[in-house]
């Protein structure tokens, strides 16, 4: 009738956002989360009067949050405020040249008309299908629920797959309208940040341009992690039993049923369990071989999304040359793809890297007169991680961005902290310390990702990156909502 205790695993945004729909749909839902915090990698860092969102910073695609709330009679502003952010974000060439995207589009026309001939005219044709990608893929594609090769053979793919261009990757699709190396990274930049690369992903991703150019790139008050509190609260006050610092060691499986699920302080019998922890983790440490849907096997053969190199540097002095968000794009740009996603994992070379200065929105952020800077490179997941290369490679990291700016941030340095790719492994129980979990290639899509529910086991299911749509904290919701409404259908009334 509805009533049937649920444990779910991990309390970070998939956890907590499915806790809620579930306790709000009738189920008595209790959340067991290994770290202290709910938030899952939306951590907040503090240190001397400094505050770092470690991990997401990056506020689009607002429509999914709002249909989010609205299943509870709620709305974004109930919980915290937004505002659009212009200049959008900065992006440093090499060879000092800079640019700025806009909330004006008539602005970013113009700029594309520097990059080449004719080039606010391509990019408006580019946005144009874009736009397309982005509804037709909400219309019928990332909120499906897709159990069998036929919920494919029945979507809009086979009547307009072509004009989605699921057959080309990004990167084909960007050539076809900018001849400018520089104009094809601006369309293509947004893939890195879902896991993917314009080289091996689908062109359907260029509707993340639409949600850049178009949609705008905004901003929560009190950031990233403010949405995780929201949630969180919404979950308390659905009725959710959250137990922090344990962590699971095992899923029991008797009869295609899970029946019991034991941390490091507690046993727990259960009607369902729904898992928004590492999914290489839940099935090779959680489960019994026989009960894997995925066994180790499956995973050896998976393209991993990137890891990540994050330092969080707290400064006692004002940047001038950075805005919130701040992008460096190297030459080499498919070859250094090529060096994340390869097949030999390597520290890049020269990377292009991102700067989030969370400061140049909310100054309260730093002591006064202070920076609070957060640096991101993306790397290839299963590289050797210690204190002796993680120095190394953040002093080469701060040198270059001193070199782009013009500035000595290293002398100014008040707090600095490194996260990489063990902290992924230790906290998160990441495979092989990725941070975003599976790619987004064509066989890696929709149906060709991990399953929502374990075919193994009636009664367990998966939310979160690794399932479809993927990677990304909208889309996580919305694997959330995916998730729920099976579980009702499946158990409920």
């Amino acid at each position: 009738m509805g009533t049937k205790k649920t444990i779910v695993i991990g309390a970070g945004f998939g956890g907590l956002s499915v806790s809620a729909l579930l306790a709000k749909k009738g189920f008595d839902v209790t959340v067991i989360e290994k770290n202290s915090n709910p938030g899952g990698k939306a951590l907040l860092y503090k240190e001397k009067g400094f505050s770092f969102d470690m991990g997401p910073s990056w506020y689009l695609m607002l429509e999914a949050f709002e249909n989010f709330f609205a299943e509870f009679d709620k709305t974004t502003k109930d919980f915290y405020k937004t505002v659009r952010l212009d200049p959008s974000y900065r992006v440093f060439f090499e060879n000092d040249d800079t640019v700025d995207i806009h909330a004006d589009l008539e602005k970013n026309f113009a700029l594309f008309d520097t990059l080449e001939e004719n080039g606010a005219q391509k990019l408006k044709e580019y946005l144009k299908q874009s736009q397309y990608q982005y509804e037709t893929a909400l219309g019928g594609f990332i909120y499906r629920d897709y159990r069998s090769i036929r919920d494919i053979l029945n979507w809009t793919i086979l009547v307009e797959g072509m004009k989605l261009k699921i057959f080309k990757n990004l990167d084909k699709l960007a050539r076809k309208y900018f001849s400018s190396d520089k104009a094809r990274k601006l369309v293509e930049y947004s893939i890195a940040f879902v896991g993917g690369a314009p080289h091996i992903s689908p062109a359907i991703y260029s509707l993340l341009t639409h949600c850049d150019l178009n949609l705008g790139v905004w901003y929560p008050i009190g950031g990233i992690g403010k949405i995780a509190e929201s949630i969180y609260k919404l979950a308390k006050n659905q009725g959710v039993n959250f137990q922090f610092n344990q962590e699971v060691t095992r899923i029991d499986i008797k009869e295609k049923q899970a029946y019991k699920v034991t941390t490091n302080q507690a046993e727990y019998d259960t009607d369902i369990v729904v898992s928004s922890a590492d999914y290489h983790h839940t099935e090779t440490q959680l489960l019994d071989l026989g009960y894997q849907t995925y066994p180790p096997a499956y995973w050896e053969k998976r393209v991993l999304a990137p890891s990540a190199f994050l330092i969080y540097v707290g400064l006692n002095k004002k940047i001038k040359g950075l805005l919130h968000h701040n992008l460096y794009f190297n030459q080499d740009w498919i070859g250094y793809f090529k060096e994340v996603f390869g097949s030999s994992p390597v520290w890049p070379n020269n990377p292009s890297y991102y700067v989030c200065c969370q400061t140049q929105t909310e100054p309260t952020l730093a002591p006064p007169g202070g920076e609070s800077l957060m640096i991101l490179v993306l790397t290839a997941p299963g590289l050797q991680d210690t204190p002796q290369i993680r120095e190394k490679y953040s002093i080469k990291i701060l040198t270059h961005l001193d070199g782009i700016l013009g500035e000595n941030i290293q002398d100014a340095i008040v707090v600095k902290k490194i996260f990489a790719q063990n902290d992924f492994s230790t906290l998160y129980n990441a495979y092989k310390g990725t941070a975003l979990g599976l790619a987004h290639t064509l066989r890696q899509t929709a149906l060709l990702r991990p399953t929502h529910q374990s075919k193994k086991a009636a009664n367990l299911y998966y939310c979160g990156q690794y399932t479809h749509p993927g990677v990304g904290i909208p889309v996580t919701l919305i694997s959330s909502q995916i998730v729920s409404n099976r579980i009702d259908g499946d158990h409920g009334k």
